[in-house]
């Protein structure tokens, strides 16, 4: 996977949405995450998106191509056409030419996770889905836990209304109660009130009586919700236990706790309500429900220990890292629990040192998980103390460091080799600063120059250099480092000895950890024998390209030198012939052969000289229509009535030197024709295109070469035939031009049978040759 600035590997995009489905314009399903396929249980490849999902929300009626962007960019709910229990969220978005949908299952409860045989590990560390369906299975406890506390108080207090003998005797016990206390008739309205219930909320007991307890307590921050409940426990004559936002005269609301409770007197329904300011405690509670939140969904292990260090409590994280559950812990010590062999008993001392002098720790420690897996972390440790000063709980938050420690003991084990690659490796290495002063160097830098390396420290590498206009090219490359730029020069130095050296150096800005450039790295090749090597290599390329020169010209002399006193002899027996008439049989004999002798050596030289001119580069390769080059070929050839050429039509187009190509054909067509011996005969011309080559296919149904043959009949002056115009040269020019392009021929053939050339010469172009 892709996208701006970033780049994912399958495995790494998995483990972020593993969830996720790729779908091309045409809505078939390209891939999908690891996770999904497990809970779908199949490999949904080449699905339609819309015969196995069904869209929520948006409602889309017919899903297609056209009206797939329009759930871009929304939130999107899905589910599955065979199972209506399997939903999805999340939204889609375009990934090139595809649509990908990133999101999750939506399950309602735990429960669904586990029935779909899913585990923690199928969802991404960042999804809150399992987080968020264990908060509600907790709140599902937490309520019937308290319906239950609301069941025995209630029953504790109906057992208390039956103790209470009247309604004095609980007056009195209401005036020296510090919370507040109302009395409230039939009607709604108050009839009695203590003095703290004045004093709570700030009124006098004559603004008090003969109002309704909404007159006094409601203010417009009060929940309406909560005005419904008391008024719905006043008409159904019911207790009730209320935090309520209750008013206060001349002052700003408070929290209080009322508790309402029936009695009769006079056999009507009177309601006494007891009022405590929880404000304090309100204010505790929510920033402990903060708390709460924050280490429960803290990616670190939050532990919370009682005054003798037992823990109490431990996060969702400490469960993944430890692989211990909460009712697995509760009650154990956290050292005995995850200490083992490797871990520092000195640290273990300063942390109990620190517990019980009641301050905070700081310290990393190696522990085991339940499964004995060892793992590192840093653990930040703090005491809790109440108002006296005493301790009520420890609670330490742990951060997983494995990784950073397997990091730093691989960095510090890769920093070891490479600092033996360096100080054993054959090329000289140094660091300077801004100065140029070195400040690092390896031996072989220092045997380079011939001082020790402790001489080389804090000298200025320029020195080394021959000369002035080399130290300054140096300034040069320093300056490109300030820069950030990294490259590679060439410079003359010189060593202790005064002798000149070939350095190539390749250069580099060095940073210190905050990213500033520092000074430079150098490492430095000396190439003062390749150089000579050089040297002399151009010397005899120089040679031997006066060589070649002189070898070509002498070529071209020796032809002609050839060839002229040839056309002589050729000229001398033809006046023979016409002068004497009256030669005898064999005399014409002899002379015809002399001619034939005389023809065959000037082809035979027209054949070195054009094998000697194979090898010349090419000067402009052009586009060349094989096609074209062999209709040409055809039709400057003398072709017997009995032979039959046929031209493949599918010929390719390629870039080479075109009279190098009619070469390589006419060679073996001229062939074909000369040696046919069939009353018939056939020559095809075919062309097959491979995925790097062009595959040319010369069959002829000719005499055949002999097995034995086969591999001999491109070496020069190899002819197995006694035709008076073989020369043995053309197919060695053939092969020469083939070798040239970087090609392959060879032939499959059977004596009487004919024979197929096959020529395969590559589509790239060949390094310093000819290019196709």
């Amino acid at each position: 996977m892709q996208a701006t600035g970033f780049n994912f590997d399958e495995n790494e995009f998995n483990s972020i949405f593993p969830f996720y489905i790729i779908i091309d314009v045409n809505l078939k399903i390209i891939n999908t995450g690891k996770s999904l396929k497990k809970l779908l249980q199949k490999d949904l490849s080449h699905s339609l998106f819309s015969e196995i999902f069904e869209l929520d929300r948006p409602y889309i009626k017919d899903l297609n191509n056209l009206n797939f962007p329009d759930l871009l960019n929304q939130l999107v709910l899905f589910k599955c056409i065979n199972n209506k229990n399997i939903n999805f969220r999340g939204q889609f978005n375009t990934t090139g030419q595809n649509y990908i949908f990133i999101g999750s299952p939506w399950f309602q409860n735990i429960q669904n996770v586990v029935d779909n045989n899913l585990t923690l590990h199928d969802f991404a560390f960042h999804d809150p889905l399992i987080d968020l369906l264990h908060i509600l299975k907790n709140q599902e406890i937490n309520n019937s836990e308290l319906k239950e506390l609301l069941q025995t108080v209630n029953t504790q207090r109906k057992k208390l209304k039956e103790e209470k003998n009247s309604l004095e005797m609980l007056s009195m016990v209401a005036s020296a109660n510090k919370s507040g206390v109302v009395f409230v008739n039939e009607e709604g309205k108050i009839y009695w009130c203590n003095d703290s219930f004045c004093t709570v909320t700030g009124f006098e007991r004559d603004e008090i009586i003969n109002q309704t307890p909404l007159d006094i307590g409601i203010n417009e921050k009060t929940n309406n919700e909560d005005i419904k409940t008391m008024l719905q426990a006043f008409e159904k004559k019911e207790d009730f236990v209320l935090d309520i936002l209750h008013n206060k005269k001349n002052a700003k609301p408070f929290w209080a706790r009322v508790r309402g409770n029936i009695f009769q007197k006079n056999n009507k329904t009177h309601f006494f309500a007891i009022l405590n300011d929880i404000t304090t405690e309100k204010q505790s509670t929510d920033r402990l429900n903060v708390l709460s939140s924050i280490a429960k969904n803290n990616i670190n292990s939050v532990i919370i220990c009682d005054p003798n260090g037992k823990i109490e409590w431990v996060n969702d994280s400490f469960e993944r890292l430890t692989k211990y559950k909460l009712n697995e812990v509760i009650g154990q010590k956290p050292g005995a629990l995850l200490q083992g062999e490797e871990t520092d008993k000195e640290v273990i001392s300063y942390m109990s040192a620190q517990i019980k002098k009641g301050e905070s720790f700081n310290c990393e420690v190696v522990n085991y998980s339940k499964d004995k897996e060892k793992y590192w972390v840093r653990i930040q440790g703090q005491v809790i103390k109440n108002e006296k000063n005493e301790v009520v709980n420890f609670f330490a938050i742990e951060e997983d460091i494995t990784l950073q420690k397997n990091y730093i003991e691989l960095l510090n084990a890769q920093k070891e080799k490479f600092s033996s690659i360096i100080a054993n490796m054959n090329m000289g290495l140094i660091e300077v600063d801004l100065d140029d002063k070195i400040i690092f160097a390896n031996q072989s830098y220092a045997t380079m120059v011939g001082y020790p390396i402790e001489d080389l420290l804090h000298k200025k590498a320029a020195e080394f250099l021959t000369s002035k206009e080399k130290i300054e090219s140096v300034k040069v490359k320093q300056n490109l480092r300030l820069e950030g730029v990294s490259d590679s020069y060439e410079v003359e130095a010189k060593n202790k000895k005064g002798e000149k050296k070939n350095w190539i150096i390749s250069g580099a800005p060095n940073y210190n950890l905050k990213g500033e450039i520092v000074g430079s790295i150098g490492v430095h090749l000396d190439i003062t024998e390749q150089k000579k090597l050089e040297k002399q290599k151009e010397l005899l390329l120089k040679k031997l390209e006066k060589q070649n020169q002189q070898l070509n010209d002498y070529a071209q002399i020796v032809t002609h030198d050839l060839k002229s006193p040839l056309r002589s002899i050729h000229s001398l027996i033809s006046w023979i012939k016409e002068d004497n008439q009256a030669l005898s049989e064999t005399t014409k004999e002899y002379l015809d052969l002399i001619e034939m002798k005389v023809e065959k050596m000037d082809h035979l030289i027209q054949g070195i000289l054009t094998y000697s001119k194979v090898d010349e580069e090419d000067a402009s390769p052009e586009q060349v229509a094989v096609h074209s080059v062999l209709e040409n070929l055809i039709s400057t050839l003398h072709i017997p009535e009995h032979i039959d050429v046929v031209i493949d039509k599918q010929m390719p187009v390629i870039l080479a030197n075109p009279f190098k190509i009619l070469q390589l054909f006419q060679n073996i067509v001229a062939n074909a024709i000369l040696y046919n011996d069939k009353e018939k005969g056939i020559i095809e011309l075919k062309y097959e295109e491979k995925s790097k080559n062009h595959l040319f296919i010369i069959r002829d149904n000719g005499p055949g070469i002999a097995k034995e043959n086969q591999e001999k009949i491109f070496n020069v002056f190899q002819s197995f035939t006694n035709h008076k115009m073989s020369t043995g040269i053309g197919l060695s020019i053939v092969k020469r031009i083939v070798d040239q392009y970087e090609g392959e021929i060879w032939i499959e053939s059977q004596l009487t049978h004919g024979t197929t050339f096959f020529i395969s010469l590559p589509k790239s172009q060949p390094n310093k040759k000819p290019s196709l």
